[in-house]
Order: C-alpha cells, then sequence, then structure tokens
C-alpha cells in the first residue's frame, strides 16, 4: 500500500492547540511516531484518514457504533430525504 500526503499533520495540531502527545493518540499513533510524521516521513493512507476523521471532521472514534453506521448507510440508500432532515434537524441543535 502505497502512503500519501495530503494533510499537513503539524499545521493540524497547531491550529487545534494540542501537543504531540494529545493529538497523536486520539488516533492510535505514538507521540515518537506523530512527530516522524510531522517532520516529513509519509503518514500511510489509514493513518491520514484517522486524522482526517478525528481531527478535521470531529469524531470521536469511541462514541461510533458500528449499527448507528450501518442506519445511515441505510438512510443515504434508501431515504435520502429523511437523511437530509435528520442532519439539518442535528445541525440546528448546534
Amino acid at each position: 500500500m502505497s502512503a500519501i500526503k495530503i494533510l499537513n499533520p503539524k499545521e493540524i495540531r497547531k491550529q487545534l492547540g494540542m501537543n504531540q502527545q494529545e493529538f497523536w493518540s486520539k488516533i492510535g499513533v505514538t507521540q515518537s511516531g506523530g512527530s516522524r510524521y510531522e517532520s516529513g516521513r509519509n503518514m500511510p493512507k489509514p493513518v491520514n484518514e484517522l486524522l482526517r476523521v478525528v481531527h478535521l471532521e470531529g469524531i470521536d472514534l469511541a462514541q461510533l457504533r458500528k449499527e448507528e453506521l450501518q442506519a445511515i448507510q441505510y438512510l443515504r440508500q434508501n431515504q435520502p430525504e429523511l437523511l437530509e432532515e435528520i442532519i439539518e434537524k442535528a445541525e440546528a441543535m448546534d
């Protein structure tokens, strides 16, 4: 599997005001491993995706449940209007 470099992890971490330990531990990467990525080592695609999901999308991995993701996929395929309505109501709660 080839590594890709899409996100600049150091910039993202600094914008979030986090130290390396806080930032990298949220996606299961050691501080030393994260430091290497910040220094230019290519991140494997799964690490890059975790970084995007957790730090850019703000999704707490500990809160994910398989059946909820399956329900979203079902709605997306079978009732997209209902999914949009739910999303709009959820966004209005913020």
